[in-house]
């Protein structure tokens, strides 16, 4: 078991790295390819930084582990806002802007939606993870109209050429560490955890993995609270939940049709609207995140690893 344990963590900081490395390579190549930097930013970025989550579940899809695939991705989903943002409100209150409150979370809310009433019959199709994905396409493509429209970036920035060789490499040795990490180290080390607590796959999903693949958001939410920067930890936060149910649970579906447990259906889906919904109606007071708020979330973060662990999978 202690050996399990340290092959998971040691896969953790490898899919970490190997998602930094990735980023970075990927950001650096489509630079060199003169595309606008909104357009990476939204795209590129968003996508590598939820490449830790796409990766786990994917492979695990692929395994024929669907608890682990759908408890990654929506425990993540519930570990960003519930966990991650909470924190970083904790530490210092999050002041939010217009287009978040009012274009970013009611999209994530109907998303979720989406996701409720595909997976009625305790399933994710193959048909219903391609629809995902094109739901993800047509966002990406809205998104980056916007913001190319706002910051008009095609034009105005300016394009440095530099070698693209070390990006390159980059890109390709952050994407085999991410696939062997997560191929080799943290699916089967999760499946033989899960085996020795005697709980199912999805319980070990969507507490351990999913707080593990989420720590790039956790960093990324803590940096930019303590310096007065709360508006990028919200916006990472929305846009990887985003991700999570349309490109992490999508393709996963794609590849190989998920099956939903009951628990899935009945508690964690709804607690994914709920607390979602909550940020926005928090977020309406003052466009601000507070600390208290910060603290409700906490609570009810804890409240459901205790009754998932306590109650729902004995």
């Amino acid at each position: 078991m202690l050996i399990d344990i340290l092959i998971f963590i040691l896969g953790i900081a490898v899919i970490i790295k190997g998602a930094d490395l990735f980023t970075d390579g990927a950001e650096g190549i489509a630079r060199a390819f003169k595309i606008p930097r909104a357009v990476i930013g939204i795209t590129i970025v968003s996508l590598a930084t939820t490449a830790p989550e796409f990766t786990v579940s994917t492979i695990s899809s692929y395994m024929g582990i669907s608890g682990m695939a759908v408890g990654n991705a929506l425990g993540s989903c519930l570990a960003n806002i519930a966990l991650i943002l909470a924190i970083a409100a904790i530490i210092r209150p999050i002041k939010l802007e217009q287009r978040t409150i009012k274009q970013d979370i009611p999209f994530l809310i109907f998303v979720i939606l989406v996701l409720y009433v595909l997976i009625m019959d305790y399933r994710l199709g193959t048909g219903n993870g391609i629809f995902l994905c094109a739901l993800l396409i047509g966002f990406f493509i809205a998104v980056v109209l916007r913001e190319i429209k706002t910051k008009k970036s095609a034009v105005k920035e300016k394009v440095v050429d530099y070698s693209i060789g070390p990006d390159i490499v980059k890109f390709l040795i952050g994407a085999i560490g991410v696939v062997v990490s997560a191929k080799y180290a943290i699916v089967p080390s999760g499946v033989k955890i899960a085996a020795f607590l005697g709980v199912p796959e999805v319980v070990v999903g969507l507490t351990m993995v999913a707080i593990g693949t989420s720590l790039p958001e956790l960093f990324t939410a803590i940096v930019a609270s303590f310096k007065n920067m709360g508006e990028l930890a919200i916006g990472n936060v929305v846009g990887a939940n985003i991700l999570n149910i349309l490109w992490v649970l999508g393709f996963s579906a794609s590849l190989r049709p998920l099956d939903i447990d009951i628990e899935t259906r009945r508690i964690t889906v709804p607690l994914v609207m709920f607390i979602t919904v909550l940020m926005l109606l928090f977020s309406r007071t003052k466009m601000t995140l507070s600390k208290k708020e910060g603290l409700v979330f906490l609570a009810i973060y804890l409240a459901y690893i205790f009754y998932i662990f306590k109650f729902a999978y004995i």
